[in-house]
């Protein structure tokens, strides 16, 4: 997620750059463009393509765009290089990818304050997994999308009953599935029949 928001950044730097603003941060009209005489031919007719783009944006979508230029310009020399770099991938990158990175920006456009913080904890932990770990994580997630809709959505159930478990009642999970792996198969067979007769009972009684 984040190199997404680093080439959308960029995108909407070089949008919103000289070429495509004025001096005042407004676009300007007409054909005169400040700094258009300096660009090739091609940069040119992207700046006026830019620049019509700019015309038919809603007010608020303009007032991100400046504030994305105003911390374009805050930039180190180093990082502005970075996100241009970043840019010309996401150029050379598949139409289709290139929306769904588009999209993905927008998702993070709308979420608070607290989710972001969750899913960019969700990054550095991912960030900090060796390469056979996040191998394992991707072949699960493979293995998830094969999935039968059906299964998905008890799957997903399950996952929403233990993100509202306390932490004490997560620990005590973890402890039961770590003593059932240490049992035979043969036990933890008879364990697993036990459990569905429970479970059966207790549907007849509600």
């Amino acid at each position: 997620m984040r190199q997404m928001l680093v080439i959308l950044v960029a995108v909407l730097a070089v949008w919103a750059g000289p070429a495509g603003l004025a001096r005042g941060g407004e676009p300007v009209g007409g054909a005169a463009i400040p700094g258009l005489e300096a660009l090739s031919l091609e940069d040119r007719a992207r700046a006026q393509e830019n620049l019509e783009r700019w015309k038919q944006l809603p007010p608020e979508e303009r007032q991100r765009i400046r504030e994305g230029f105003e911390r374009w310009k805050q930039m180190s020399p180093d990082e502005q290089q970075r996100i241009r770099q970043n840019l010309e991938t996401f150029r050379t990158l598949p139409p289709e990818t290139q929306q769904q990175i588009r999209e993905n920006y927008q998702r993070w456009q709308r979420l608070s304050p607290e989710e972001r913080t969750q899913l960019q904890e969700r990054q550095d932990r991912w960030q900090k997994l060796s390469t056979e770990q996040k191998q394992g994580v991707r072949q699960r997630l493979d293995d998830y999308r094969k999935l039968p809709p059906e299964e998905r959505k008890q799957l997903q159930e399950r996952l929403d009953r233990w993100q509202k478990l306390s932490p004490a009642e997560k620990q005590a999970v973890r402890k039961r599935v770590e003593e059932r792996r240490k049992l035979s198969p043969a036990e933890r067979k008879r364990q697993q029949k036990r459990q569905h007769e429970q479970e059966r009972q207790r549907t007849r009684r509600d």
